[in-house]
């Protein structure tokens, strides 16, 4: 677990709820926030989608608890029937429900909080993939929707995505920055770093304070893509009022982050560079390419990573003085993620670099990835705050990054989505042409 350093947080009011809803959360090690209001049938299927034996019993020990604010539905039965705590909020608004409950999160010592809609429209499934990236040092995930149904089925969805493509535009303008969306349902987040950022909104606008708050600050920020569904039950968003509050917001908030905080007192993210490439391209699995040298570094990493992706592999070469070649497993399976260690000319030197290949033989998409090794033999993950990989770039995104926002929302094409994302978040990405061919020398009685 990454410890982050402690930062001056203002005064944050813990809700006055009962002292025994904190006894099902004690030495819990993050918790799932679903905040209601008359979420009957969203809720149940956003409850059986999570999987709460599987979370519970996990080494990681992840509670879920409901926020309402007041339904009038069966929604408090069904959290019952399901065993999951729930508490009525006391102010109004869905930002305020989620302020409420990460800061009682916070005072009961939980470091990491998942926030989810409750209406069925976000994968659970999604749940520790964004817990894992917490744990390596990331401050803030957010999910971002990519409909499973392609482009609009309805014309309050279609008004619904363009006005949330300018919201995006408008904020990606302002924090220099590329925000695919803005105002996402999920997403994850430090506790702690939540509680310092000192948020005010009450309502739908939480969201976007939250990102552009966190980015001014310098935090830690990835995104990566969810599965967005039609959702379960009646709308609370209204477009005019709600999208007016997020534009005040957005003009209120969006900064860029100052010159001078460039990282340098945060801790390492170590593993969640390769975990972010993973969820962003949507692998399954991995191969570690290296030579002799660098094989207990390559195993320590495939240790870690089958947290994520259990089918990780590591093959080693033959020869200790020549660079690992690019990779060469066949991409034929876009789930795969092959990544190439590269030692340096001097195999003493700490100075190397990890290639990281996705998409097929016909799009391949490589990421530079510069790591260090520890100097010690038995140096393993355990090491993140100096240890075998080093910090992804300064959070960056492409040149103009309204433009991309614009270009990635509207595009369908998944390699393009991709190298889109892997941008936003900081990475050098290159797409290689197709391989060669060698020509087939001609046969006799060919004509």
């Amino acid at each position: 677990m990454m410890v982050r350093p402690s930062m001056p947080a203002p005064h944050v009011a813990v809700p006055p709820w009962p002292a025994e809803l904190a006894t099902p959360f004690r030495k819990a090690h993050a918790i799932v926030i679903l905040p209601t209001l008359n979420e009957e049938g969203g809720l149940r299927h956003t409850l059986d989608g999570l999987q709460l034996p599987v979370l519970r019993s996990s080494a990681r020990r992840v509670e879920t608890l409901v926020v309402d604010g007041g339904s009038t539905d069966r929604t408090l039965e069904v959290a019952a029937a399901a065993g999951v705590p729930s508490v009525r909020q006391t102010t109004r608004g869905k930002g305020a429900a989620v302020r409420e409950a990460v800061a009682w999160a916070n005072a009961q010592g939980i470091p990491y909080a998942i926030v989810l809609d409750a209406d069925a429209t976000y994968p659970p499934d999604r749940v520790l993939d964004a817990l894992e990236l917490l744990e390596q040092g990331i401050d803030l995930v957010v999910g971002v929707r990519r409909p499973v149904h392609g482009p609009p089925i309805s014309f309050r969805e279609a008004s619904h995505r363009l006005g949330n493509i300018g919201l995006s535009f408008t904020a990606s303008w302002l924090a220099h920055r590329t925000i695919f969306d803005l105002c996402s349902g999920f997403w994850g987040v430090a506790t702690g770093r939540f509680v310092g950022l000192d948020l005010e909104r009450s309502h739908f606008a939480i969201e976007a304070e939250l990102v552009l708050k966190s980015i001014s600050s310098g935090f830690r920020v990835v995104q990566i893509p969810v599965e967005y569904r039609e959702r379960v039950g009646e709308a609370k968003l209204r477009a005019v009022r709600d999208g007016s509050r997020i534009l005040l917001t957005i003009l209120r908030h969006g900064r860029a982050a100052p010159a001078h905080l460039n990282g340098s007192d945060l801790p390492e993210p170590g593993l969640s560079v390769l975990l972010s490439i993973g969820l962003i391209t949507g692998s399954h699995s991995a191969v570690l390419q290296c030579g002799p040298f660098d094989s207990p570094t390559a195993r320590d990493v495939a240790a870690e990573l089958r947290r994520t992706f259990p089918q990780t592999e590591v093959e080693v070469g033959s020869d200790a003085a020549t660079p690992a070649p690019e990779p060469t497993r066949d991409l034929e399976d876009p789930g795969r993620m092959v990544i190439s260690l590269r030692p340096g000319v001097d195999l003493t030197s700490d100075a190397r670099s990890m290639a990281v290949s996705v998409g097929s033989v016909e799009r391949r998409l490589t990421v530079e990835v510069p790591i260090r090794i520890a100097s010690a033999p038995d140096s393993g993950p355990e090491n993140r705050s100096g240890g075998w990989l080093a910090p992804p770039p300064a959070p960056g995104s492409a040149r103009f990054p309204s433009l991309e926002v614009l270009t990635s929302r509207l595009s369908y094409d998944r390699v393009h989505l991709q190298r889109s994302m892997l941008s936003a978040n900081g990475f050098d990405v290159r797409e290689r042409p197709p391989p060669r061919r060698s020509p087939v020398e001609p046969q006799p009685g060919d004509p």
